[in-house]
């Protein structure tokens, strides 16, 4: 892996990039493997700023007032194609409105997760490595053996979000805050969503055993301007 780069890889970020890459060739909870595939291939497409529809509405006042077909390079429902690429383009300007409207469209809560979980996974990977000056890392073609499980997940409750989100813990960790943060709730409604995301996430943001010579206070500063520059609401 990132073969073409002389930048030495934790053992532990190639092992989690593996696991995810090999992700987008395997089943999930509520797409095929092809399927996956392909929500990768149109990430990447709408990523690279090659869809006019997305340069016009990022570039609109209001994201909304231009309406138009979403060019694609795969045969994915064109609904799937409109949550793709206004994740991967204009995703600090989604309302709920307009996820309300995706629903209405037939897309249901649990693919919209999917959906998501993989395009917050490709986003990691792939800027990753533009960071190292690496190619992006492409998964096997899939083996179509299984079918998606399509099961619900009981353990959510509604709250102040658009979807249901994972039941709270009230356990409280080290530092006084619930075990498993709002942030990883938001995809519970699709576990195997949650593990994809988070365990390549983990990778890059281990507070507890820092492999690093940054002290802790100067990673969390590094993050939260980081943050504040790419305008993270959260």
């Amino acid at each position: 892996m990132y073969a073409e780069t002389l930048m030495p890889i934790r053992e532990q970020i190639a092992l989690s990039h593996r696991a995810a890459i090999d992700s987008y060739h395997q089943v999930g909870s509520w797409f095929d493997a092809p399927t996956r595939k392909m929500i990768l291939e149109e990430f990447r497409f709408a990523d690279a700023g090659s869809c006019a529809v997305c340069s016009i509405q990022k570039n609109a006042l209001s994201p909304y007032s231009h309406k138009g077909e979403h060019e694609s390079i795969t045969a994915l429902p064109s609904i799937v194609v409109e949550v793709i690429h206004k994740l991967a383009t204009d995703s600090g300007r989604l309302t709920e409105r307009w996820f309300k409207e995706v629903l209405d469209q037939g897309l249901s809560a649990e693919e919209y997760i999917e959906i998501l979980g993989c395009v917050a996974t490709a986003i990691v990977l792939d800027t990753f490595a533009f960071g190292i000056g690496a190619s992006q890392l492409e998964p096997q073609e899939p083996v179509q053996t299984e079918r998606p499980s399509k099961t619900i997940n009981p353990d959510v409750i509604k709250e102040d979000a658009w979807v249901p989100v994972s039941t709270r813990s009230l356990e409280l960790g080290p530092s006084g805050l619930p075990t498993i943060p709002n942030i990883a709730r938001a995809m519970g409604l699709v576990p195997t969503a949650i593990m994809q995301f988070f365990s390549v996430m983990r990778s890059h943001y281990g507070l507890s055993e820092l492999t690093s010579e940054l002290s802790r206070s100067q990673t969390e500063l590094i993050a939260a301007r980081t943050s504040s520059y790419n305008d993270c609401f959260y």
